[in-house]
């Protein structure tokens, strides 16, 4: 008797529903991940054993260039109340008022101009200049001029606030100006980090000179504000 034959077909999986999980884990990672926020000057951290986490909301970050050229970042809260966009175009007009108080000629920034700089990351050019660089934002590959801004790439648009200090000048720099309008902010979250030091972190390359520190710290300290932290690596087991 002959052997039965068994038709052949072909085999089928159906990837729907791998797909399906792929396509959620994505969301999910594109959700919860932090990305990192494009910075002005690139600076290796001096490395260290301390492994205590910097908190990646209600901070100031102050960013300090070999060369000691000074940025500032403001990361807010998640909330809608206390969004970066809103609390940063806040920040832009208390320090225009705070400017103002010693400073002439006056400057005033548009309801456009406080859009801009509430979707920037990090910041800082000399605040006659801010109007300009803000008007950049609305132009073709705005985004890419004012990267080049902050840069130092354009001979033309000094970059970095203003810090120099002049002990026979009752009169606060800009960089003071920056602090003292971030210190009344409406978040309370982030006023209360910066009063407590865990609001304000200092990030320098390895190989900026203390000289350069000290001034930064100096300026600090100045306006009362004698608490922060340092930002470093952690050092690699020897």
């Amino acid at each position: 008797m002959g052997r039965v034959k068994i038709a052949k077909k072909s085999t089928f999986i159906d990837m729907t529903a791998m797909s399906d999980v792929t396509v959620l884990l994505l969301t999910f990672f594109m959700l919860t991940s932090t990305f990192l926020q494009k910075e002005p000057a690139t600076v290796i951290t001096p490395a260290s054993v301390s492994d205590e986490k910097v908190q990646e909301t209600n901070v100031v970050q102050v960013l300090v260039s070999p060369e000691g050229k000074v940025w500032l970042t403001m990361n807010n809260d998640t909330a809608q109340a206390w969004s970066n966009e809103k609390m940063r175009a806040a920040l832009l007009e208390k320090v225009s008022e705070v400017y103002n108080e010693t400073r002439s000629p006056k400057i005033q920034f548009t309801d456009a101009q406080k859009a801009a700089f509430g979707k920037l990351g990090s910041f800082g050019v000399p605040l006659k200049d801010m109007g300009d660089f803000l008007d950049l934002y609305y132009q073709p590959e705005g985004m890419t001029k004012m990267d080049q801004w902050l840069a130092g790439e354009d001979p033309n648009h000094p970059t970095g606030i203003p810090i120099n200090w002049n002990q026979d000048d009752s009169r606060p720099n800009e960089f003071q100006m920056w602090m003292k309008a971030m210190r009344q902010t409406d978040n309370e979250n982030l006023k209360e980090a910066i009063k407590d030091g865990t609001g304000v972190a200092l990030k320098a390359d390895q190989n900026t000179s203390f000289e350069v520190i000290h001034m930064v710290m100096d300026n600090l300290q100045t306006i009362k504000m004698n608490k922060f932290t340092l930002l470093t690596a952690l050092k690699a087991a020897e």
